[in-house]
């Protein structure tokens, strides 16, 4: 009880990390079974489903790599993939509390992962694909790395070049991270660097000649970069070079500027104390404004979030009485982020949320090690505290999952097991099954209806976000077949574009096609439609 009253904060916050984890645990495993996201869901689980021999102009192998994981019963499968996003995080934590030498309760601590894991994807799209991949195989990665430097036995040092070579193959423009990983790696242990490389890229090497002998060929690896080249004419309609451009541009106003800014005043001071005092009363005051918005604004905190998060890692940088090792995990932790989101094709700040664990990691251990006050640690753990308190909040929340988990009661049979969705798309389901029951061609008016197709296991020619008339007409010489061959599926609330498709226009043969309405959808059924 003694040692429990001198640091209460820390007492504290195992005890809110542990306790918020299992809520959280406990909320999230208890709805997994309800409810499904009938675009991007949808769209992973296709990828398992047909083994990745449909056409994909995704930089991206997911559902080869962790095939071993995956099952057809998606309840399980959101399990599997929710439980080992978590445990890497749990994994991570424990050894960075390892390597920046935290001394008491670092199992505890690491609860932290597990919460914020649970927190970050708020049971939402759980179906491992780039994202979650990444970030698990990113967190193993790293962990050896740490296991081997505090231990220095290159069976950890091999198993993670092993890990961190399927990164390339799981998202291609995210394996720009293994650069920071190995700079960190050479800089941590300069003396013995070029050895440790040796050991490193047999575990790479070993990774890649895994991945091309037993889940996938070298022919089809290239091929999808040759696909991905014809793609690119028409990714520029989806998505603009301005918008890279003002990706960078958003990047450098909240991020590097406010860092270099600081820098620059912190070196023309020669680092005095009274700068390092002025600097820690700018990061409390930009602190408060980002907790106060978390807890009151959590749509715009993330803007303050990272000014707050990259001026308190200068500090740590600035900080004497902290050892470089420390410092160059805190600037890796920083990195990470910023490559996992590269090429995603999203708003940095709207793709962060999914890799935000590396940063409540990085501010836990920058207000522990810098401030003796417990003021920080409270206000920390006030966050905490207001994540916990709004999680259920979720489940009443319709959001950009399209459902509310309360009204999903039910029961469906998808690839023959149960999951319970709402009553109208129950009714969906129904009203479609007569027409795209295992029908292979079909052509949908948005990624909305990706959903109805997988579970009537019918097949587009490709599975698509935007559909571009010209693109899709592109795809469908691909296949070696026309616009006539195939099923159009509209639906009311998300019909096509008229600047792009009309079907009855895009079809060389009008009238051949049946317009059949059923329920909330409209279907053109070609001639030579036949139901299976």
């Amino acid at each position: 009880m003694k040692k429990i009253l001198q640091n209460p904060t820390h007492t504290l916050s195992c005890l809110l990390f542990l306790t918020g984890a299992v809520f959280l645990a406990y909320l999230t495993y208890s709805n997994l079974d309800k409810g499904f996201i009938f675009n991007d869901e949808a769209y992973y689980l296709s990828y398992y489903r047909n083994k990745g021999e449909s056409l994909s102009f995704d930089r991206t192998n997911f559902f080869r790599i962790f095939k071993f994981l995956y099952t057809p019963n998606i309840y399980h499968f959101r399990i599997i993939s929710i439980t080992a996003l978590v445990l890497s995080n749990f994994l991570l934590c424990f050894t960075v509390f390892k390597y920046v030498n935290f001394k008491k309760n670092i199992f505890f601590l690491s609860f932290l992962g597990v919460f914020i894991g649970f927190n970050s994807w708020q049971i939402n799209n759980l179906i491992i694909q780039q994202y979650i991949g990444n970030t698990i195989l990113i967190n193993i990665g790293v962990s050896l790395l740490l296991f081997f430097l505090l231990s220095k036995k290159q069976i950890f040092n091999t198993l993670s070049g092993f890990v961190l070579s399927f990164v390339l193959f799981n998202g291609n423009s995210h394996s720009i991270v293994i650069i920071p990983i190995l700079t960190f790696f050479m800089v941590s242990n300069l003396k013995h660097w070029k050895i440790n490389l040796v050991y490193f890229f047999t575990g790479y090497m070993v990774g890649v000649i895994i991945y091309f002998t037993f889940l996938d060929t070298l022919d089809n690896f290239i091929y999808q970069f040759k696909f991905l080249k014809e793609y690119l004419s028409f990714h520029k309609k989806q998505h603009s070079k301005t918008f890279m451009v003002l990706w960078c541009v958003y990047l450098f106003l909240n991020a590097i500027l406010p860092s270099a800014i600081t820098v620059f005043f912190m070196w023309k001071s020669k680092f005095s104390e009274k700068s390092v005092a002025v600097l820690d009363r700018i990061i409390a005051v930009i602190g408060i404004i980002t907790l106060g918005l978390f807890i009151f604004s959590s749509q715009y905190y993330i803007f303050a979030f990272i000014v707050f998060t990259h001026l308190l890692a200068v500090r740590f940088w600035f900080a004497k009485d902290q050892p470089k090792e420390s410092k160059y995990l805190i600037l890796l932790l920083l990195i990470i982020p910023y490559c996992l989101a590269f090429g995603s094709q999203t708003w940095f700040h709207l793709r962060l949320n999914a890799y935000i664990f590396y940063y409540f990691l990085l501010i836990f251990i920058c207000i522990t090690k810098l401030y003796k006050n417990s003021i920080w640690n409270l206000a920390y753990l006030a966050a905490i505290t207001s994540i916990i308190i709004s999680f259920p909040n979720i489940l009443h929340d319709k959001g950009w999952k399209d459902f509310i988990f309360t009204e999903q009661t039910e029961k469906v049979k998808i690839n023959g097991y149960d999951l319970y969705l709402d009553k109208r798309r129950k009714k969906d389901i129904e009203d479609l099954r007569p027409y795209l029951q295992n029908q292979p061609n079909v052509i949908y008016s948005s990624n909305h209806l990706m959903g109805y197709l997988y579970i009537l296991n019918a097949s587009p020619p490709i599975y698509y976000y935007f559909t571009l008339k010209d693109y899709i007409s592109f795809i469908i010489k691909k296949v070696n077949k026309t616009p006539d061959d195939f099923i159009y599926i509209e639906s009311d609330d998300y019909p096509f574009y008229p600047k792009e498709i009309v079907p009855l226009k895009f079809v060389s043969h009008p009238e051949n096609y049946k317009t059949v309405k059923t329920g909330r959808f409209t279907l053109y059924l070609p001639s030579n439609y036949q139901k299976k």
